[in-house]
């Protein structure tokens, strides 16, 4: 079994949501990230550290009760991530990386979101760092993963600071589409990505790789995904609301949420999608719920949350609720109001934000009478949206069978210069890249074999050429690159690994006839595309 390649970088829906208590720093979360090379989506898991403080720089622990005008702040910030096992024997032998030891550029961009704060989601954070390489091979030229690691520096995250405005405030990766246009394009144009966290990797040559990442669940092999809720960071409870009974003020400000249980919904711009699992959540002190529901421990409440929907048809919608409540006979008390589904139609491809109105009036029938509960927000503004209707994702089209979670990719070759991010291509299949498989060469009867593979979708053509890797002297001419061997032509299938035969030339057989090794340079140059070229030791 192949060991896991551990890769300290910066790259979402987790399997299941994180529990509120989940330590921190080292909060791991799941991610999907859509590869740029065969565009399909594959686990990551994401790996956040940090210390979360006040205002004051005390640390704070998940579930500290803050109050509005607060503020929550991270600080020592770093992403990293596990990828999986078959990245490095891939990128080696796909010519992203070379042997031995080798340094690459990487940066990233990612949206962090706390809910219920007047800053919300902050993106793009911008992140850069680097990836320290170190390939060595066995005698049949694999991969030896026991000497072998890619290591990227775990990226820093500048420090963020979040103002509390009333509700539970949740410190996490934003949900998909959080980030605005950035400049990975061609020629560093702008483009609108997928998730919340977007990684370039600048490879060797002119080759980079993108992932696009976000937090949800493979579907179909990748070949699209699921939303999940993002696991947590920290969370904290902030009252924020006034509550008066039949006229009468409460004492202290009021605990009061709305919650969504369930993944962000997508749409397509003029087509509905339903919203469920939302929840009216309210955590009353003891003196609240005497104020309210005096000594009833079972009783029926009835009411509606008035949802304003940005961006869509139907702009506000009043939503009812409606449950029977049974709660213990004394001390503080939580109630938890279903409101039931509603459907929104987008407008525009920015999708939809939901949030609820400023003002929220209950009704509990307690004792043969109607207490009514009316909260009014403490802070200036509307509340912050509690839901988020995103861009549907079309599927990737799957021309070939896409890799498993733990399968090397050999349906998907790498091209030499990465297209732009932007909407999955068309079923087209990408053009086979041949890479040298030889790890010495031997000369038989005036004629070198190569030992090509070709890794893609379809067969792989071009020549190989045999040249001095350094300047040499033959006979009594000065030092020169010596063409030992001319161009010969390949022709490999797709996946397959076959034997170019390349005849010597007359100096190459001068030379050789005086040195029983030459080191030289293999150029294997495709019928499309960037040149590949591995120095290897001739010998007579």
């Amino acid at each position: 079994m192949r060991r896991a390649v551990s890769l300290l970088l910066l790259t979402g829906a987790l399997a299941a949501p994180a529990s509120s208590a989940a330590a921190f720093p080292d909060a791991t979360f799941g991610n999907q990230c859509q590869y740029s090379y065969d565009r399909y989506w594959r686990p990551v898991p994401m790996i956040f550290g940090g210390t979360l403080t006040d205002g004051a720089g005390k640390e704070l622990a998940s579930g500290t009760r803050l109050a509005v005008g607060d503020t929550v702040r991270l600080q020592g910030g770093t992403v990293s991530a596990v990828l999986p096992s078959w990245i490095l024997p891939f990128a080696y032998d796909s010519g992203m990386i070379g042997l031995g030891g080798g340094e690459l550029p990487v940066r990233g961009w990612l949206a962090l979101e706390a809910t219920n704060t007047v800053e919300g989601v902050v993106a793009p954070i911008a992140l850069t760092t680097v990836a320290r390489t170190h390939v060595e091979v066995t005698a049949s030229n694999q991969v030896d993963e026991e000497r072998s690691s890619i290591v990227v520096v775990q990226a820093p995250v500048p420090a963020q600071t979040w103002t509390a405005t009333g509700g539970e405030v949740q410190v996490r990766q934003a949900v998909g589409e959080s980030l605005p246009p950035i400049p990975v394009g061609r020629d560093g144009a702008d483009v609108r990505v997928r998730g919340s966290l977007f990684v370039e990797a600048s490879l060797s040559g002119d080759l980079k790789l993108f992932m696009d990442c976000l937090q949800g669940d493979q579907v179909a092999q990748g070949s699209s995904f699921t939303d999940t809720l993002p696991g947590t960071l920290g969370v904290f409870a902030v009252p924020g609301w006034d509550g008066v009974v039949d006229g009468t003020p409460v004492t202290g400000p009021v605990d009061a949420d709305v919650l969504l249980s369930q993944a962000p919904p997508r749409a397509e711009v003029g087509e509905g999608a339903s919203v469920s699992g939302a929840t009216l959540r309210l955590r009353l002190t003891e003196a609240q719920r005497t104020a309210w529901l005096g000594g009833a421990t079972s009783f029926p409440v009835t009411g509606a949350v008035v949802v304003h929907g940005a961006r869509s048809d139907e702009a506000t919608q009043s939503v009812p609720v409606s449950r029977t409540i049974t709660v213990g006979s004394s001390g503080p008390v939580t109630v938890s109001l279903p409101l039931e589904a509603s459907t929104w139609t987008s407008t525009g491809a920015g999708g939809i934000d939901l949030r609820s109105d400023r003002v929220i009036s209950l009704d509990a029938a307690v004792g043969g009478s109607t207490r009514t509960l009316t909260l009014t927000r403490l802070a200036a503004g509307d509340p912050y949206p509690f839901a988020r209707l995103l861009r549907s994702v079309a599927p990737t089209p799957i021309v070939t069978p896409a890799p498993t979670a733990g399968a090397v990719p050999t349906a998907a070759a790498v091209v030499p210069v990465v297209p732009a991010p932007g909407p999955a291509p068309a079923a087209v299949p990408k053009p086979g890249v041949a890479s040298v498989r030889s790890t010495k060469l031997k000369v038989a009867a005036r004629r070198v074999g190569v030992s090509l593979r070709c890794t893609g979708a379809t067969a792989c053509r071009g020549t190989v050429r045999l040249r001095t890797a350094a300047k040499v002297r033959v006979g009594k001419r000065a030092k020169r690159i010596v063409t030992l061997a001319g161009a010969a032509k390949y022709s490999v299938r797709a996946g397959a690994t076959a034997t170019v035969r390349l005849t010597l030339s007359r100096d190459g057989r001068t030379l050789l006839a005086a040195h029983r090794s030459v080191r030289v340079s293999v150029e294997v140059k495709p019928s499309g595309g960037t040149s590949v070229r591995r120095t290897l030791t001739l010998k007579r």
